[in-house]
Formats: structure tokens, C-alpha cells, sequence
């Protein structure tokens, strides 16, 4: 993402650049192209009507007049259906498929039917009302939903602005559940002049099955029957206020899920701005102090040269003497950077911290031949300390990059054949990566919806990993007003989508691959990590450092953990001058940040060999946030195990997402006996929003925006290094049958001595 300012420009991928992030929106608020005809009308009466009365609501507080489809006759009366959609299938009301009363929505697709972001967007109706008057009041959605044959149903609630980005929530439900199925959205109008109209709307995704509607409601008021928690709360059957919640764990110890991959635990390095400030400009070397924090971290796999700069990356510009090398764009009439930090000192920034590179080559606007000699000039040293294994054949090419269009899949799986012939010309031994696009939730577009499948069938023999870019969360492009509880639980509920995401690559893989190759291709998630929003504006572009991030990190890694196909991981990013880095600054020193911590509990307090474990805790529901859908029940407690390659150590790792309250466990060992000596390791704030005090960098001309604060306890804006704290005691308890309270809001490893049994 670039902030710009009259004198200096500072450009930081945020896993979208800025071109890209635009891109990635409009494509997203394309759906609100609604039917001409009902915008058209609103926009006259907010002309006319600049003050707008309240809206009409019936009994029940519902604004929409046809929300339960008993009105017939004449379309759907109520709804406007855009005659330019209309020839993508069918719209009516039947009466055989119900969740009350005597009608409901039915939307059939056709094969002309396109995807949110593509065209004129899905076959939909909607309805579009004025809404200064519903400025500073908060939106509650409700509606019964059902898809079949592969189909997705879709409710939304957009808020169009005359300045700012739209507004838009989503409610979606896709053909894995039979009959109608509950769910309910929120959405917080800001208190601005340029609210202009509300716009709801019901449509499908697919070109097959059917999806129905019913009991659709929006108002300013939740409705009696649908009034639930969605931000973690104690759970209503947990003793009194400020008493721990119960829950029960086992561990078994004996069952043995998987060797835990080393590469889970990477990172990304991107080449601009001198590595983002890992090269010191005046000493001529690495940065000591990011070396140390680095090797501390333990780091394995660090990505480079970085994102969409990769596409746009020749390596020959950052090699020989720095005098000599020159000053390139990162992306096309973007910033720029002196190449100061190329590929031998990446190569020994990995040496120095123990870790290895992974090498993202140009793909775009560059050749299988200078890709080729990138790898025989790295390989061809005969230095095995130095060698990269891992190589991955572009970065996001299946959506447009700076000045470039993006590439359609078989235009992908051509260029990447030819890059895979060149490149093991040079070393036959190297691992090769393809992109895909696929992501949780199905809420991020898709220009191609076919794109794994057809880069799978027609390149898979000669792929070794699948990169993909589906661990990102929350990601608000634009700024609904919830509140920091709100969007965290959300980002917490996100590694449950994250699984799924994980389980449907995988599943295309076995189904997409040549024959034998399937269980060869690993998933690689080259890109990932908490990430809020984009611009210095904005009310949680910093929240990324949060000890609230720390436990999606500890979450998502468990996830990738048990996920038996996930062999890569890099997260994004390790060092920045903003505020994505997870290795942040503060008063120009680089510091540690809560997801810091919660990933060094992995790669320091934790086994080799995942083993078989399980939880059962009170739950929360969650409501869909940014790029995140709602998730029904989230686990207040998620748990891990591990135990070391001997067998003498067990590890039993618990993050508690609850926000004010312990959660006491009852913990059952199974195949292992605890003798000697036991440790927890637990990392803790003072708050959600606790942070160690890391800022971005000043920017002459930029000045960045108030960020939210919990409501509850509030502690962003006191970031110190006391904030958060990663700190050891003795467990005294530990036994084959035991009992351990885990604080709120926190990350624990026990880290139990013995044998396995």
C-alpha cells in the first residue's frame, strides 16, 4: 500500500498493493451496480429530499416492504430486478419451499449467471432506500436462507457515500446445509454528511442449483426472537461475573498426527526501502538488532523479494557493488528504491539467522531465462548454506498488478510450464510453486473460478507446492463503525474458515492434479497474518501488532499445524516501517509485537510432532467483519499439542479468545506419563488491545488517524514494552489428570517432562 506525501513516499504491501486494493474493492462493491431503476429512485428523492425522513418500518421494525415475499404478482413485488441481470436466470416467488408463511424468494442461475466482481455482477433483486436518516444508528440484518446444487445465497446491506468507500455486509450461505438456515448481520452507519443510500439485496452465486429467501429484515432494531451475543462474552451457564468458564481437554499422546514442517514457520522479506530498514544504509550491513530479534524468533523460511514487487523484480538490478546498482520502482510509477538489498544480502541475512531463503521469480515482467540464471547463480556456488530449494513462479497474477492485467489461468499454467523448464534446466533439484486464488469464505471475488483447477490439470505435474493467500483477517475496505470487540471476534472466528479453506484446496489438488501427484503437492500459505486496513485514515491500520493479533496468530497456526497438506507458511511481514511488521519500531528501535510473541511460542515452546488433542468449551457466534463471514460457534478455547522427538516432553498449547474471563480445564493425558519437570509458558496483556508501544515511522505530510479502543478496557493508546509479556512459573499440578486456569485473553504452553507410555 503506497502513502504518498509532497516530499517522501512510503510503500508498504499490506497482501494487496495499493493498485491491487483498489481493484480488489471495486471488484467487491460491483454488486452495486443494483438495479438501475430502484437507485435511480432514491437518488431523486435525496435530491429533492436532502433532509430525509425517517424510513417507514412495519410492526416488527422491518424497512423493507416485501422482506417476506407474501406479496405476488407482477415480479417481486417490493424487489427491482435489472433487466440486464435478468437473462442470468430465473426470479420468482414459489410456495413450495418455505421457511413461513406462504412464499419465498427463488433465484435460479443459468450458465450466463456471473460472479460477484465479473460483468454486471449475479442475478439479484433489491430494494434502495434514502438513508440520512439512518446516520450514527446501527443496521441489524436477519434473514432465512437456503442454496442447493452448489449454489451460494447471498443477503447484503450496502451504504453508498457521495466521498467515502461504500459500506457493505454480507449474510452468505452456501449448498453444504440442507433447508433454511438463520443468519443475522450488523451494520454501524457513521455519523457523516455523505450518507447517502442504503441499498439490500438477495442474490446467488453459481451457475447451478437454486436459492431461496424468506423472512428477510432489516431495521434499526433487533428482532425479539434473533437477539444473540456476537462478541465473546461469558457464557450464560458460567458461574458468576468474573469467574473462569469450564472446559475440558485431551491429549493423546500416543496418537500421532504429523512431523510438524519446519517452513510453517516463515516469513516474508521484501526488497524496498532497503528491506524495509534491514539494511543500514550508513554501517553498510544488516541491521544486528534484526538479526537478533530474527534468530530469536526463530524464523525458517524467509520469503523474497516480496509480494506484487516480485512481478515487477529483475534480481541482476541487486548484485554486484551497491555503487553500481540502481535505483528501480517498486512497482510501475510507483516509489522508488536504491537496490541496496538484493539477493546476497538476503541470502545472508537467512545464513545469520538461521533460516533458509524462498525465491518468488517474475513472472510477469520477466523471462524463464532470467529466472533460470537467478537459479543457477544462487545454486550454482556449490555453498549448501546458501541454497534456496524452494522457488514460487509469481505472485497474485490471477488479479491485475500495477499497470498489468492479470492473467487467465491456462495464460498462467503456459507461462508457468515454460518457467519450470527453464529453471530445472538449471538445477533439477529445486521445489517449484504455482498460485492459486482460492480463499475462505468465498467473500474475496474471483475473476476466475476455475483458476486451480485449470493451472492444476494442465501444470500439475510439474508443481511441487500451491501457493496460496487464504490466512488474512479481518481486512475492512471499508469501515462499517464496529467496535473493536466486534471486529476481533471476528478475526478470531477466522481460522475456522481458514480450515475449510484449507480442506477445499486440498481437495482440489487430489481431484484437479495428474494422476499420482495429488498427495506430492503440498499448500503453501506464501502469505498471511492479522491485517485490519490500509490507510493512515483509518481506525485499525495498526491494530495488526496487537496482543488481539498475537492469538489470531497462535489460532491460524494451530490451524496450519493440523491441516496434514499445509508444508509452507510465510507470514507477512517480518519488518516494516508502518505497520505490518511483526517485528515493529519504537522511537527508531525495532521491537517485538504481540503476533512476535505468539509465533516464538511455537518455534520456542513447542514439539515437533503434533499429536492428537481435543477441546470442548463454551462458545460465541460471531458476525461477518470486513473480508471474514459470520461463524456460528467459535471455541472460547483452542488447543494444540505436541510432544519432542524423543518423547520425553509434552506440550499442551491453549489460547483463550475470551476477552475478560479464565477458562478452567479439566486436562486428561492419554499415552503419556508426566515425571520431572513442568513449566507454563504464557503470553498475556493488559488488554485486547494491549501493544508494546511500536508506531509508524513519521511521514512528513501524513498524519495518522485515532485508532479504536476496546470500550470495555480500553489500552491501545498506552502501548509500552510492559503491555504485553511473554513469562514462565513452575506447573505443580501437571499429572495424567489435572486442572490449569487459562488466563483471559492470552497464549499458554504447558510444557510437561515424562515419557510416552
Amino acid at each position: 500500500m503506497n502513502v504518498r506525501c509532497c516530499r517522501c513516499a512510503i510503500s508498504v504491501e499490506d497482501g494487496v498493493s495499493t493498485r491491487k486494493a483498489a481493484a480488489a474493492r471495486r471488484r467487491r462493491f460491483r454488486w452495486l451496480r443494483w438495479p438501475v431503476g430502484a437507485i435511480a429512485i432514491v437518488v431523486l428523492l435525496h435530491l429533492l429530499f436532502p433532509d430525509a425522513p425517517p424510513l417507514h418500518a412495519d410492526a416488527e421494525g422491518n424497512i423493507l416492504k416485501n422482506g417476506d415475499f407474501e406479496q405476488r404478482g407482477g415480479g417481486v413485488p417490493g424487489w427491482t430486478i435489472e433487466p440486464k441481470i435478468a437473462g442470468q436466470g430465473k426470479i420468482s416467488i414459489v410456495t413450495g419451499k418455505v421457511h413461513s408463511g406462504q412464499g419465498a424468494l427463488e433465484l435460479v442461475p443459468n450458465n450466463k449467471n456471473r460472479p460477484n466482481g465479473s460483468g454486471d455482477g449475479p442475478l439479484r433483486v433489491a430494494e434502495g432506500f434514502p438513508a440520512g436518516s439512518l446516520r450514527g444508528k446501527r443496521l441489524y440484518l436477519s434473514a432465512y436462507m437456503s442454496a442447493e446444487g452448489g449454489a451460494t445465497a447471498i443477503v447484503g446491506a450496502l451504504v453508498l457515500r457521495s466521498k467515502g468507500m461504500p459500506i457493505l455486509v454480507e449474510m452468505r450461505q452456501d449448498s453444504s446445509r440442507p433447508g433454511f438456515v438463520h443468519q443475522q448481520n450488523e451494520l454501524a452507519v457513521p455519523d457523516a454528511g455523505d450518507i447517502q443510500i442504503l441499498v439490500v439485496g438477495c442474490s446467488i452465486e453459481g451457475n447451478s442449483g437454486a436459492a431461496y429467501f424468506d423472512d428477510v429484515y432489516v431495521g434499526t432494531k433487533p428482532l425479539q426472537d434473533s437477539a444473540e451475543a456476537s462478541v465473546p462474552q461469558a457464557n450464560p451457564a458460567s458461574p458468576s461475573a468474573g469467574g473462569p468458564l469450564a472446559a475440558t481437554v485431551e491429549v493423546d499422546a500416543s496418537r500421532e498426527i504429523r512431523p510438524i514442517p519446519p517452513t510453517l514457520y516463515g516469513a516474508n522479506v521484501e526488497w524496498i526501502w532497503n528491506a524495509n530498514g534491514l539494511w543500514d544504509l550508513e554501517r553498510k550491513e544488516i541491521n544486528p538488532q534484526a538479526v537478533r530479534l530474527s534468530r530469536d524468533l526463530g524464523v525458517t523460511l524467509l520469503r523474497f523479494p516480496g509480494g506484487v514487487f516480485a512481478n515487477y523484480y529483475h534480481w541482476k538490478d541487486g548484485i554486484g557493488p551497491e555503487s553500481s546498482r540502481k535505483e528501480t520502482e517498486h512497482t510501475p510509477g510507483g516509489p522508488r528504491s536504491a537496490q541496496v538489498f538484493g539477493t546476497d544480502e538476503a541470502l545472508s541475512f537467512a545464513q545469520q539467522t538461521g533460516s533458509h531463503l524462498m525465491i518468488t521469480v517474475n513472472a510477469l515482467t520477466g523471462t524463464p531465462q532470467e529466472a533460470a540464471e537467478w537459479v543457477r547463480y544462487v545454486n550454482g556456488k556449490n555453498q549448501p548454506d546458501r541454497r534456496v530449494d524452494y522457488w514460487e513462479i509469481g505472485n497474485e497474477l490471477y488479479v491485475g498488478n500495477g499497470n498489468k492485467k492479470g492473467m487467465t489461468p491456462d495464460e498462467y499454467a503456459s507461462r508457468f510450464l515454460d518457467f519450470a523448464r527453464a529453471m530445472r534446466a538449471a538445477d533439477p533439484s529445486i521445489q517449484l510453486g504455482a498460485i492459486a486464488d482460492d480463499n475462505y469464505g468465498r467473500t474475496i471475488p474471483h475473476a476466475h473460478a476455475d483458476w486451480a483447477q485449470r493451472v492444476l490439470s494442465k501444470a500439475g505435474q510439474q508443481i511441487d507446492f500451491l501457493s496460496v493467500h487464504n490466512a488474512y483477517a479481518p481486512i475492512i475496505p471499508g469501515d462499517t463503525g464496529s467496535d473493536v470487540r466486534t471486529v476481533y471476534s471476528a478475526m478470531l472466528a477466522a481460522p475456522a474458515l481458514i480450515r475449510q479453506s484449507l480442506d477445499d484446496v486440498a481437495a482440489k489438488i487430489k481431484r484437479f492434479a495428474p494422476p499420482g501427484r495429488g498427495s506430492h503437492i503440498k499448500i503453501a500459505v506464501t502469505e498471511w497474518g492479522p491485517l485490519f486496513q490500509g490507510t493512515p485514515k483509518d481506525r485499525f491500520v495498526e491494530h495488526v501488532q496487537t496482543l488481539g493479533s498475537g492469538l489470531f496468530v497462535a489460532s491460524t497456526l494451530k490451524t496450519f499445524i493440523e491441516s496434514p497438506q499445509t508444508g509452507i507458511a510465510n507470514f507477512f511481514k517480518l519488518v516494516d516501517p508502518l505497520y505490518a511488521g511483526w517485528i515493529g519500531q519504537r522511537n527508531g528501535t525495532f521491537v517485538p509485537t504481540g503476533p512476535y510473541y505468539a509465533f516464538e511460542m511455537f518455534t520456542r515452546h513447542f514439539g515437533k510432532i503434533a499429536v492428537s488433542s481435543s477441546a470442548q468449551s463454551p462458545t460465541y457466534r460471531s458476525v461477518s467483519v470486513g473480508w471474514v463471514d459470520a461463524v456460528q460457534s467459535v471455541p472460547y478455547l483452542d488447543v494444540v499439542a505436541s510432544r519432542s522427538n524423543n518423547g520425553r516432553t509434552l506440550y499442551v498449547l491453549g489460547i483463550n479468545k475470551n476477552f475478560d474471563h479464565p477458562v478452567r480445564a479439566k486436562i486428561e493425558l492419554h499415552g503419556f506419563q508426566p515425571a520431572g519437570k513442568a513449566t507454563a509458558w504464557t503470553l498475556n496483556g493488559s488488554g485486547i488491545d494491549a501493544n508494546t508501544g511500536s508506531r509508524p515511522v513519521a511521514v512528513p505530510g501524513v498524519k495518522w488517524g485515532k485508532q479504536a479502543e476496546d470500550s470495555r478496557n480500553p489500552h491501545f493508546d498506552r502501548g509500552g514494552p510492559d503491555e504485553i509479556k511473554l513469562t514462565s512459573a513452575a506447573l505443580k499440578t501437571a499429572g495424567e489428570s489435572f486442572e490449569y486456569t487459562f488466563p483471559a485473553h492470552s497464549v499458554t504452553s504447558l510444557e510437561i517432562g515424562g515419557r510416552l507410555r
